[in-house]
C-alpha cells in the first residue's frame, strides 16, 4: 500500500504526476470501494488517499454513497474531506438525498453544515430537491418505510429524517437574513406533508409546520390593494359626489344669470319704435 510508506513530500509529487496525466491511481469503477476500505487506515494514510482521489478528474457523485458508511465519531477524516469537497459542488438531488440520509444527532453537524452552505449559494435549487424528496417519501406508506430501513444495513432516507434535518436547519438560520424557508417549493411541500402525517409528527415538528400554515393564510387572502380598488370607501364616494354637486350648482347659477340678463332683441325693438315716432 503506497500511502503507508510515503511522506508529505512524496504525496505532493504523486499529486503532481496525477494532475499532469503521467499517473493513474484511481478508476471510476473501483474508487468507491477503495475509499470505503481506507476508513480503517491511519489518519495520515486516509488523508493521502483523499488527496490522491481529488487529484483525479472523477465526479464526486461517484463516491457520494460513502456517506452511508461514515459515522461522525469513527470517521472524522473522511467526513472532513468530503464536506470540503461538497461545498464546491452544485447540489444534485442524489447528493441532497445522501446528505439527508445521515442519522440526525446533536453532535453530528455534517448535514446542517452543508445544507446551510447550499442555502447561501443554491437556495432555489436546494428547495426544489427537498420538495421532491419530501413528496416522494410522504407518498410511501409508513410501514413500508420502517421495513425498508430495518431490512438494510445502510441508512435509508425516511420522512422523519428529512423533517429532523430541516428543523435543525431552521433553528440554525433563525438569527440570519436567509429566507430559505419562505420559498414557495418548501412551503408547498410542508403543506403536503402536514395534510397527511399523523398527530405525533404534527406535534414534534409543530414549529416547522407553522411556517406552512402562515403561508396558507397569506395565500388565501386577496391583496389589500385589490379590495380597495373594488370597494371604494364612503369618504371617497363623498369626495366624488361633491364635485358633481358643485358642477350642477355652477351650471344652474350660470343658467339663472343668463335668464336675468336683458335680451338684446328687446332693445332693438325699442330702438325701432323710437325711430318711427320721430318720423311721425
Amino acid at each position: 500500500m503506497i500511502v503507508a510508506v510515503i511522506d508529505s513530500a512524496q504525496l505532493q509529487e504523486l499529486v503532481c504526476h496525477v494532475m499532469m496525466g503521467n499517473l493513474v491511481m484511481f478508476r471510476k469503477d473501483s474508487v468507491l470501494n477503495i475509499l470505503i476500505q481506507s476508513l480503517d487506515w491511519e489518519t495520515f494514510e486516509q488523508y493521502c488517499a483523499w488527496q490522491l482521489f481529488l487529484a483525479h478528474n472523477i465526479p464526486l457523485e461517484t463516491i457520494i454513497p460513502i456517506l452511508q458508511h461514515l459515522k461522525y465519531k469513527e470517521h472524522p477524516e473522511a467526513l472532513s474531506c468530503l464536506l470540503l469537497q461538497l461545498r464546491r459542488e452544485k447540489p444534485s438531488e442524489e447528493m441532497v438525498k445522501m446528505v439527508l440520509s445521515r442519522p440526525c444527532h446533536p453532535d453530528d453537524q455534517f448535514t446542517t453544515s452543508i445544507l446551510r452552505h447550499w442555502c447561501m449559494k443554491h437556495d432555489e435549487l436546494l428547495a426544489e430537491h427537498i420538495k421532491s424528496l419530501l413528496i416522494k417519501n410522504n407518498s410511501l406508506p409508513r410501514k413500508r418505510q420502517s421495513l425498508r430501513s430495518s431490512s438494510s444495513k445502510l441508512a435509508q432516507l425516511t420522512l422523519e429524517q428529512i423533517l429532523e434535518h430541516l428543523d435543525n436547519l431552521r433553528l440554525n438560520l433563525t438569527n440570519t437574513k436567509q429566507n430559505f424557508f419562505s420559498q414557495t417549493p418548501i412551503l408547498q411541500a410542508l403543506q403536503h406533508v402536514q395534510a397527511s402525517c399523523d398527530e405525533a409528527h404534527k406535534m414534534k415538528f409543530s414549529d416547522l409546520f407553522s411556517l406552512a400554515e402562515e403561508y396558507e393564510d397569506s395565500s388565501s387572502k386577496p391583496p389589500k390593494s385589490r379590495r380597495k380598488a373594488a370597494v371604494p370607501s364612503p369618504r371617497s364616494r363623498k369626495g366624488t359626489a361633491q364635485p358633481n354637486a358643485e358642477e350642477e350648482s355652477g351650471s344652474s347659477s350660470a343658467s339663472e344669470e343668463e335668464d336675468t340678463k336683458p335680451k338684446p332683441t328687446k332693445r332693438k325693438r325699442k330702438g325701432s319704435s323710437a325711430v318711427g315716432s320721430d318720423s311721425d
